[in-house]
């Protein structure tokens, strides 16, 4: 039975180094992908408040209604002026029953939009954890100076 094995094994070995050596005998096709960082918009881009009509650059703290319900803080900015601008820190969340609930979170600013002579992101979304007792589905819209 081993005399059987053994040729056996170095058949299958020898099949497995001749496939593995095939090449198509054609021309090989290298592709290499490029990252490029988007450029971050001339001048001066800001984030709308929701309640008012200020805006803020890069803001550390960021409340995403009019009642203080859920407050972005210790936010640190990633790609600000971009098409999408990330910032990560600590979302709170006041709900009605008066007990505060904090994750660690992030927001992201998009859809920029130009406005007298400055940019102005028009959407703003807080990403929270699933156990949150609210968690958006879809970005809080904007205005801007302009409309």
């Amino acid at each position: 039975m081993r005399k059987r094995l053994i040729p056996g094994l170095l058949a299958a070995l020898a099949l497995a180094v001749a496939l593995a050596s095939c090449g198509g005998g054609g021309t090989t096709i290298h592709e290499t992908t490029v990252m490029r960082k988007s450029q971050p918009r001339v001048g001066t881009t800001y984030l709308p408040d929701v309640a008012t009509t200020r805006h803020f650059v890069k803001p550390a703290t960021y409340r995403f209604s009019v009642d203080g319900d859920l407050i972005a803080k210790n936010l640190r900015w990633h790609g600000w002026g971009e098409a999408k601008a990330t910032a990560f820190g600590t979302i709170a969340e006041h709900p009605a029953s008066g007990l505060v609930d904090t994750f660690a979170g992030s927001v992201t600013a998009s859809a920029p939009k130009t406005c007298k002579g400055a940019t102005y992101y028009t959407e703003v979304f807080a990403h929270v954890p699933k156990q949150a007792d609210f968690v958006p589905t879809e970005p809080t819209k904007l205005a801007t100076p302009c409309g």
